[in-house]
């Protein structure tokens, strides 16, 4: 994959970013809204990614300037309606419709969950829900249509044209099928990019890989203080005591 960079200024969540146009939805290749936002199924473990030719795509990553603390937990706690652990079911696919608002936006990821455990909201055990997040593999051509003109522009003038662009933020981790995470959502509408659909807010922060001190799977069964959260920022393993209390 061919790596490019762009500078965004953003102050807290991408997903919830777009443009005023409205585009035709029927050249997006859109299917049809997810229903119920949270229902009990199997998990497929299907990831429409893994479908696409690497060589076909191009990575176009952000440069974002966060406030102080935005990744933080603290920070990410008040701003969700519903903190989980959960599974990656399957990745559907990416996109840069807004639904909510019928606009073009960034793009972004989006598949379901199956959840574990409810650390806050009213998501319980065995529900599976809907997600987006921030970030995505799309066609090239929806990839220019969330572009401001002048960029658009000088993105067509390049002397190559990729069949799909996959868009992050620099330094940012990819949601993997099958893996579980301490997640935090919302379900606002002012996150709201599909419609019955949780959106995962703070990028990396928002998205932590989970594991059992004990080197056992992680069930619904499992303890909190038995549990550990990935940091990032600082290449270690925070116990979930020390977040949530059981």
């Amino acid at each position: 994959m061919k790596r490019f960079y762009s500078i965004v200024l953003c102050v807290l969540f991408t997903a919830a970013c777009g443009l005023n146009d409205k585009p035709d939805t029927a050249s997006l290749g859109l299917s049809a809204a997810p229903s119920p936002s949270a229902s009990v199924l199997a998990c497929s473990y299907t990831d429409a990614y893994a479908q696409l030719d690497p060589d076909s795509i191009r990575v176009q990553n952000q440069l974002l300037e966060f406030s102080p603390g935005v990744l933080e937990h603290e920070t990410l706690l008040s701003a969700s309606t519903d903190v989980v652990i959960a599974t990656v079911c399957s990745i559907e696919g990416g996109s840069t419709y807004n639904e909510s608002k019928q606009t073009t936006m960034t793009p972004y990821t989006y598949g379901t969950l199956s959840i574990l455990k409810s650390v806050k909201g009213d998501l319980s055990s065995g529900q599976t829900i809907h997600f987006t997040r921030s970030g995505g593999i799309v066609p090239v051509d929806d990839y220019l249509r969330s572009l401001e003109p002048a960029q658009r522009e000088a993105f067509a003038s390049a002397a190559e044209k990729p069949a799909y662009i996959k868009q992050k933020v620099d330094g940012d981790i990819d949601i993997e099928v099958g893996k579980t995470y301490l997640i935090y959502l919302s379900d606002d509408e002012i996150y709201q990019a599909r419609s019955s659909s949780y959106a995962i807010l703070g990028h990396q922060g928002g998205l932590r890989a989970i594991r059992n001190s004990e080197n056992l799977p992680v069930t619904p069964e499992t303890s909190l203080s038995n549990l550990e959260a990935y940091q990032l920022t600082t290449d270690s393993w925070e116990s979930l005591n020390l977040l949530f209390s059981d």
